[in-house]
């Protein structure tokens, strides 16, 4: 395969790890990547993070077109439909941060985009890649109830969407993963404190396979807190994506209840993974994780999950 040319878009906080992470593969793949560029509307940001990888700066998109083969947007979610389209359309792989964009109909454009370009379209849905993750996965076998909850200190960063778009997002992915069927939103409740946007949530959501799934979600708690818990019959898992612990609790044929497992997984990094699914995934050597249909699907569920509170609420 030929060396793929990749930039970043978007290189403040999060789009500055992205880089770092291509800069990284470049020494295990010499012959798949190579990172050329760094894009930012600020320039003095776009000229410091490339002066330190060594790549070159630039302050738009079209600056772009004929250097590269594949890009990482990591700009504020606003900016993903129009950016993503963009290189969709200039014939350029596409790795957007999540969620992939703010609408439904922008999403379905997007997937419709890249499948008819043959062009790989990528979603930054990381927890994806988590090892604790992967493993509870591999384990469960038709899961009956799964309860996932996302709490972290209110940040300034990733306020400009609701926590549903910021945060619980990353849980909806993680859900959809784990039942293909349809579903349905059972209840939903949610509310502001600190934004103008939703800061807190709760949903109820259920699967034509039978699987009911409770999601809560806030970002005004005083630490951070990811779990995933599946009860699936015979087994209660306990998945801690912020220690990488999965208790696993079997019931017993005796009068003891259960019987305990702890699998010290610990955590790896996600990001890194990601990015080198979607280098291994453009050359064809791998299936992507995060695709543009699973990205879409997730931000389906947030929106009906938004309208099922707009309706608590009365709109």
């Amino acid at each position: 395969m030929s060396l793929m040319r990749a930039a970043v878009v978007g290189v403040g906080y999060l789009g500055n790890f992205h880089a770092q992470k291509y800069k990284a593969l470049m020494q295990k793949y010499p012959d798949l990547i190579q990172l050329v560029a760094v894009c930012d509307t600020h320039a003095p940001q776009a000229e410091k993070i490339a002066k330190e990888l060594g790549v070159m700066p630039f302050n738009t998109a079209g600056e772009l077109i004929s250097l590269v083969d594949m890009v990482t947007i990591a700009t504020i979610t606003p900016k993903h439909y129009e950016l993503a389209k963009y290189f969709l359309q200039n014939k350029i792989h596409v790795n957007v941060e999540k969620p992939i964009c703010l609408q439904t109909e922008q999403a379905k454009e997007l997937v419709e985009l890249a499948e008819r370009n043959n062009l790989v379209l990528a979603v930054g849905h990381s927890e994806r890649f988590s090892p604790t993750f992967k493993e509870l996965k591999k384990r469960i076998h038709r899961p009956r109830f799964v309860e996932l909850s996302r709490f972290a200190p209110f940040n300034k960063r990733g306020s400009d969407v609701s926590v549903i778009h910021d945060l619980m997002i990353h849980d909806f992915d993680l859900l959809l993963s784990m039942d293909s069927t349809k579903y349905r939103v059972v209840s939903a409740s949610g509310g502001k404190f600190v934004t103008s946007t939703m800061d807190w949530a709760s949903a109820t959501i259920e699967f034509e396979s039978g699987l009911k799934a409770h999601v809560n979600c806030s970002r005004l708690a005083k630490e951070m807190t990811r779990t995933v818990k599946v009860f699936d019959g015979s087994h209660q898992y306990l998945a801690n994506l912020q220690t990488g612990d999965l208790e696993i609790s079997k019931k017993q044929s005796s009068d003891e209840a259960v019987e305990l497992e702890v699998l010290p997984l610990g955590r790896a990094d996600n990001l890194l993974s990601e990015t080198e699914n979607f280098i291994l995934s453009v050359h064809g050597k791998v299936q992507t994780t995060v695709s543009g249909r699973d990205g879409y699907r997730a931000l389906d569920l947030a929106e009906q999950v938004i309208a099922a509170i707009d309706t608590q609420v009365g709109g």
